[in-house]
């Protein structure tokens, strides 16, 4: 994704916000992962750089994590490895995979494991790919902004162990102008014209499927949030079904930083499930969709 879902951009400013500041001494720094899989899409880049000390700038030129060792393992049912993939360093942090036709298998386990030379230490995480889906139908591919009739897209069911399915809506403009912007976010977001790519990708927070409405030949209908939309005009529409490891972080996250009833010394950290180190590293499976937005 364009804007790897706002995650890792707000690592350095929120993975210390419920720690104590007079601790700010005893900061060391941690090696923060980035990756995203996608069900039947080809295996992901792999970024690695360090977290800075509360009151520094985050720069991931600057923090940037080189001559890592780093492989993606396919785990089979037993956990023991049917393949492995090995990505090398061709821009500084930045890791691709030798495989590049290989493609993420739905509903299988996925193992990242970092070595850095010199260091003991090895990063490791696992996740679940949840099962991919197809659209059946939308209602429209033209929408009037906050009209009575939303988008309405109909679904095939995705799968994930243990749990109901649970969206994030994604939002890619592709004429985003100052004019374009809708009247919330250019009220009350948006200062200067060059803050307008960060909006570009914009995402809804997490939606359970529960919310929705599972119909009679067991499709399931979703209807679009008007949160999600940043511009009118063309918008290419995601519907991403996460991991365990993307709602954890996303869901604790949200706490810090979207407003919460808790004390500033209640809130928790952010729920990663990186051992021996920070970041994310978690799968989708998503359709895609074009729109056109008109102004009410």
């Amino acid at each position: 994704m364009k804007k790897s879902l706002s995650l890792i951009s707000l690592i350095c400013l929120t993975c210390f916000s419920s720690c104590d500041i007079y601790e700010q001494d005893e900061f060391a720094s941690e090696v923060i992962v980035e990756a995203y899989l996608f069900a039947l899409e080809p295996l992901p880049t792999v970024r690695l750089s360090r977290t800075v000390s509360f009151g520094r700038a985050y720069d991931f030129e600057r923090q940037a994590v080189s001559n890592a060792n780093v492989s993606i393992l396919l785990l089979d049912k037993n956990g023991l490895i049917e393949k492995e993939y090995i990505h090398r360093e061709s821009e500084r942090g930045v890791y691709y995979p030798d495989q590049k036709e290989e493609l993420v298998l739905p509903r299988r386990t996925y193992e990242l494991v970092v070595t850095l030379p010199n260091s003991d230490l090895i990063l490791r995480s696992t996740t679940v790919v949840p099962d991919t889906f197809s659209i059946v139908n939308i209602s429209a591919d033209t929408l009037v902004f906050q009209s009575d009739e939303q988008l309405e897209i109909t679904v095939t069911r995705s799968y994930y162990p243990g749990r109901q399915n649970i969206f994030i809506f994604s939002t890619e403009s592709m004429d985003p102008r100052p004019e374009q912007l809708t009247p919330f976010v250019n009220d009350f977001l948006i200062d200067d014209e060059d803050d307008l790519e960060d909006y570009r990708v914009s995402e809804s927070p997490l939606i359970n499927e529960g919310n929705f409405d599972v119909n009679q030949d067991g499709t399931l209908t979703i209807t679009f949030p008007w949160i999600a939309l940043i511009f009118f005009g063309p918008n290419r529409i995601s519907v991403n079904a996460v991991d365990d490891n993307i709602f954890d972080f996303v869901s604790s996250r949200d706490i810090q930083t979207r407003g919460s009833t808790l004390s500033p010394g209640e809130i928790p950290a952010i729920v990663d499930h990186v051992e021996g180190g920070t970041g994310i590293f978690g799968s989708y499976a998503r359709v895609n969709l074009d729109s056109f937005v008109k102004r009410p």
